[in-house]
């Protein structure tokens, strides 16, 4: 999935973490990871990262939107 922001395309991709033993929703500009949600089924928290500043809030609103469309906050049981 692709999000459009300010006219930089940005890309999505569904993660999953057995270490982390979680969900996660990525947020990527070409090669580089700017933003990732990561639902933590172990710490029953959902979790922000971001890895460049001065995102837009405009693309974490959006990023939010396509997290709760795609995995959920409802957290796994083992």
């Amino acid at each position: 999935m692709e999000i459009t922001v300010d006219n930089i395309r940005y890309k999505t991709i569904i993660a999953s973490d057995i270490v982390r033993n979680g969900l996660g929703i990525e947020l990527w500009d070409k090669d580089e990871i700017v933003a990732e949600i990561f639902r933590n089924d172990d710490l029953k928290k959902i979790q922000i990262s971001t890895f460049r500043v001065d995102l837009p809030l405009e693309i974490l609103e959006k990023l939010i939107i396509q997290f709760d469309k795609k995995i959920g906050r409802n957290f796994q049981e083992e």
